[in-house]
């Protein structure tokens, strides 16, 4: 589930527009379909979720799009993503010195969402995760909600939920399914070392990378979206929230936890 790169005629007009000014300058409301949906107000962990944009020259000098998601771990605009996310972004933007990561942030009740330009904080390959913070901090009225991590070791069975921008969709969405497996795998390729990952029951297309799972009853994040299993496509992997919960630790980076 690689991060979703393809031609966008209308939206590369825009993103155009946004490279011409500087990508890593300010905070740029970017214009979204009229309307929020519901989830925005009722899932907690939804109004945590961001949509991750890069854009650059391709072929023909046409511009080359690409999107994924993450979602923030606390106030101070720390955000979590995939390694390969970044991977993807850093190709899309090779052509475009300067040029970073913007982090496009959901609202509830908005028409608009406000994008920032994104470091890079940390990697953390062998888990294939990134650790990210938004350049500058939104004001307060702006500030959009963080999800709490819960580092669960949920079972085969458990009800969960993923909030993420599959096929590019402006607004996240939310899918819902359960823990088929837990397994381990290779997620990186400078490594033969294997992650545990959890298998799930939903099928997620590209640019659902980096989204949370979360469980149903609780709200707490218990894993990250890392792709779509190549042999059964109506499944899906994501490495358990742990490994992200070291990463943050190692670098010292406030989150919260689920009340118990």
């Amino acid at each position: 589930m690689r991060m979703d790169s393809r031609l966008d005629i209308l939206r590369g007009s825009l993103q155009t527009f946004l490279l011409a000014i500087g990508l890593s300058c300010a905070s740029l409301a970017l214009p979204q379909d009229v309307g929020t949906p519901d989830s925005l107000a009722t899932e907690p962990v939804t109004a945590a979720v961001v949509q991750l944009l890069a854009v650059g020259p391709g072929a023909e000098d046409k511009n080359r799009e690409c999107a994924a998601t993450g979602f923030l771990v606390n106030e101070d605009g720390y955000l979590l993503t995939n390694a390969h996310v970044i991977a993807d972004a850093r190709r899309c933007l090779a052509a475009s010195p300067g040029t970073k990561i913007m982090a496009k942030l959901a609202r509830a009740g908005a028409r608009t969402a406000p994008a920032v330009s994104c470091d890079v904080v940390a990697l953390d390959d062998l888990h294939d995760l990134a650790l990210l913070k938004t350049e500058r901090p939104l004001p307060e009225g702006e500030r959009p909600a963080y999800a709490r991590l819960d580092p669960v070791e949920v079972a085969e069975g458990t009800a969960v939920a993923v909030t993420g921008h599959p096929a590019f969709v402006w607004h996240p969405t939310t899918q819902k399914g359960r823990v088929i497996r837990r397994a381990a795998l290779g997620l990186s390729e400078k490594s033969k070392e294997k992650s545990d990952v959890i298998v799930l029951d939903i099928p997620l297309e590209r640019g659902a990378s980096g989204s949370p799972v979360f469980l149903q009853a609780g709200g707490g994040v218990v894993g990250i979206v890392e792709r779509q299993n190549p042999a059964r496509p109506s499944e899906t992997v994501a490495v358990p929230i742990r490994y992200a919960i070291e990463l943050v630790n190692r670098h010292g980076v406030r989150w919260y936890s689920v009340p118990r």
